[in-house]
């Protein structure tokens, strides 16, 4: 007797495609800044007097961040601010208030010179 097994209604193709489907890892909510633009980060903490903190594999409500850019205050253990690079932008979530996002780093840090004073 010659059992087989087929798929009828599936070519190679596609059970290689539903095959990557299903072991492909999610993409964090938020990836690795990139070492220009961490070097930017810390020479605007610098400049503002404030302490620049970086955490890796950060993880709140379900969301997973490979990165994520802390700032405080001088003397305070309140976070001002967190940054984190999503795919194409860059966000900032003050700690009151709603987040906002930017094309650049850059951009970013300029939204925050006004906020702190």
């Amino acid at each position: 007797m010659n059992v087989s097994r087929h798929w009828p209604s599936l070519r190679i193709g596609d059970r290689i495609s539903m095959e990557m489907h299903r072991i492909s890892p999610n993409l964090p909510t938020g990836l690795a800044f990139e070492i220009a633009d961490l070097m930017l980060l810390q020479g605007w903490a610098d400049f503002h007097d404030v302490q620049m903190v970086v955490e890796l594999d950060h993880c709140v409500e379900g969301e997973e961040y490979e990165e994520v850019i802390a700032f405080y205050g001088h003397d305070s253990q309140l976070r001002r601010w967190i940054l984190w690079r999503a795919s194409g932008e860059i966000v900032v979530q003050p700690l009151i208030g709603r987040s906002c996002r930017f094309c650049s780093v850059s951009d970013a840090l300029e939204s925050l010179i006004p906020a702190r004073s």
